[in-house]
């Protein structure tokens, strides 16, 4: 009889057990994943959000991956944010996935990000203020802009700028090599005080450890001269599953000269990723804390006090 009764509450018991796991929210056992690609001022970037979250007691993960399948990774709910969505130059990926309703782009999250043709401050002094300021100068630059290797974007797009000779520059080369041998070259120039225009981009270290303008755009040159905008994208449906963590991704943003130094220091100086992170959080918790007005940690409570307790200096 004793054994019957067992058999009669065992399985209800199971059933109850089941549909309580099955029932619980996402936030209660899922970590965020965050796509990182192999870029410096992404992986501070990264690393600066997903340190907060955890001082919060979210779980977060970071996953090595490429954007076009990162991206393609949201639709099937296997990645939640990336930091990396730098527009124009990614919109053929990320436009038609949009549009499909597969993911979002919620905030910038740099302001000021641009993509151009920089010279060094003595040049720029010198009156080489604009695009159409280069070819006039053309001897004194051995008609030679210093690029990012073929196939980069880039590349591509002043490639497109010389071919039209877009103010006088169809006569001009450019010297498409990796990014690290060509902000070694133009260093070097620099430090000879020779005249040298070259393709940059911000964020970046350069604009921390070189002294360098960029120039103004002028017809037919914005295929390359151009503002950029880098967004926080997240997978649709998001908001549901964490509507905190949405409401503080689509508040994130910092300066491109916030992220400048974050490249320059882990980058440039080499220093650990997760050092460079907790030093800004500390030191910039007034930028910090109104991200986080009214929201709350995974146990509830005000996410602000938390936040100062986890990084009290």
């Amino acid at each position: 009889m004793l054994r019957s009764i067992h058999r009669v509450w065992k399985w209800p018991i199971f059933l109850l057990l089941i549909t309580l796991y099955t029932a619980a929210p996402a936030n209660a056992r899922d970590a965020i994943r965050f796509a990182v690609p192999p870029w410096p001022g992404v992986t501070v970037k990264t690393m600066v959000v997903t340190d907060l979250l955890d001082a919060l007691g979210y779980e977060t993960k970071q996953e090595e991956v490429g954007l076009v399948l990162a991206y393609k990774g949201m639709g099937l709910d296997d990645v939640d944010a990336s930091l990396a969505g730098w527009t124009p130059q990614q919109n053929p990926t990320l436009l038609p996935l949009r549009d499909k309703g597969e993911l979002e782009l919620l905030r910038e999250n740099v302001d000021g990000a641009l993509i151009g043709l920089c010279v060094p401050d003595y040049v720029y002094d010198a009156g080489v203020r604009s695009v159409a300021d280069l070819d006039p100068n053309a001897e004194r630059f051995g008609r030679t802009i210093y690029n990012l290797e073929a196939g980069s974007g880039m590349n591509t797009s002043l490639g497109q700028v010389l071919e039209a000779d877009v103010a006088g520059l169809g006569d001009w080369d450019q010297l498409g090599i990796t990014a690290p041998m060509m902000l070694a070259q133009v260093s070097d120039m620099i430090k000879e005080k020779e005249w040298v225009v070259f393709g940059c981009w911000s964020p970046h270290w350069m604009h921390v450890a070189m002294d360098v303008k960029y120039l103004d755009a002028v017809p037919g040159s914005e295929p390359f001269v151009t503002r950029s905008r880098v967004y926080t994208v997240v997978r649709t449906g998001l908001d549901k599953d964490f509507p905190e963590i949405y409401e503080f991704l689509s508040r994130f943003q910092v300066p491109a000269a916030t992220q400048d130094q974050w490249i320059y220091d882990y980058s440039h100086r080499r220093l650990n990723v997760k050092k460079v992170a907790r030093s800004w959080i500390e030191n910039n918790m007034d930028m910090v804390l109104p991200w986080f007005e009214g929201l709350h940690t995974v146990d509830g409570k005000p996410a602000q006090e938390a936040l100062q307790a986890a990084f009290a200096k």
